[in-house]
């Protein structure tokens, strides 16, 4: 069994894959203080490889439920499909109280949540007002043709896109000056390697609407050049996107944006 974690393993795929080299597990062992990784490119030099999360982490408890589930629970009793969203920080515990809204909402005769708001019903009023939506979704299919499901979605962040991916660059260096992000960089810099890079899961809030829209879903790069503290080589965004695939900074400045979904396993 491999001792690597899923988010180490996903990793690791999209860094061989981008650069063809070849990557391996290096804090394991009792290893004290190493780095996530090794990588070794087909020339024979080595570099270090951290890699770490940015965001709140409420995000990633909801999203991790939903995505083992394919945001499908299965409800006894209903007589349509419910399309449901939900805000980021919302507990996978709570995912019962949306079971119940949307059985009361069919023994009410609502087709929407938000019809059934100021109607005297609190659990409803409750969930509006954490801005949980969930509308009905009607078929031609007989009931007995279908099974009823509701599905559950993580509402997408909303603003404005105004200057698109432009503000990276300093969003970036914020967050690279975090205790966080400085305690990765101290380790990737007590490995003794000279290449370190630093490959960052990016959840939906960790940067502006704009730029997490620009790294997930693909579109010009900053026209600004990175800038990155002198310790790392390299620093990788990934969002998960296949469309956005992932963004690398550059010590020397340069941005790139590769698409390892694309390539074969």
């Amino acid at each position: 069994m491999s001792q690597e974690r899923p988010d180490e393993q996903f990793a690791f795929a999209v860094v061989r894959r981008v650069l063809d080299a070849d990557v391996r597990l290096h804090d394991t062992g009792g290893r004290q203080g190493a780095v996530d990784g090794i990588v070794t490119y087909p020339d024979g030099r080595v570099a270090a490889l951290e890699i770490s999360s940015v965001g709140p982490e409420d995000e990633a408890r909801i999203t991790n439920v939903l995505s083992r589930s394919q945001s499908r629970r299965q409800l006894a009793g209903i007589s349509h499909h419910w399309y449901v969203q939900v805000p980021g920080d919302f507990h996978p515990a709570e995912l019962r109280s949306i079971d119940q809204a949307v059985l009361r909402c069919e023994e009410l005769g609502f087709d929407h949540l938000s019809d059934a708001v100021g109607h005297g019903h609190t659990d409803l009023d409750a969930l509006a007002l954490r801005h949980v939506s969930a509308d009905a979704i009607h078929t031609t299919s007989a009931p007995e043709q279908a099974t009823r499901r509701v599905y559950v979605y993580r509402r997408p962040p909303g603003g404005f896109l105004r200057d698109g991916i432009e503000p990276l660059p300093d969003e970036l260096a914020e967050m690279l000056r975090t205790t966080t992000m400085q305690s990765k960089i101290a380790k990737l810099v007590r490995s003794g390697l000279d290449e370190r890079h630093l490959l960052l899961l990016v959840r939906q809030s960790a940067f502006s609407f704009p730029v997490y829209d620009g790294l997930a879903w693909g579109g010009p790069l900053p026209s600004r050049p990175a800038r990155l503290p002198a310790e790392l080589s390299q620093v990788w965004l990934l969002t998960g996107y296949a469309a956005g695939g992932v963004v690398r900074a550059t010590a020397s400045g340069a941005w790139f944006r590769d698409h390892p979904y694309d390539k074969a396993s």
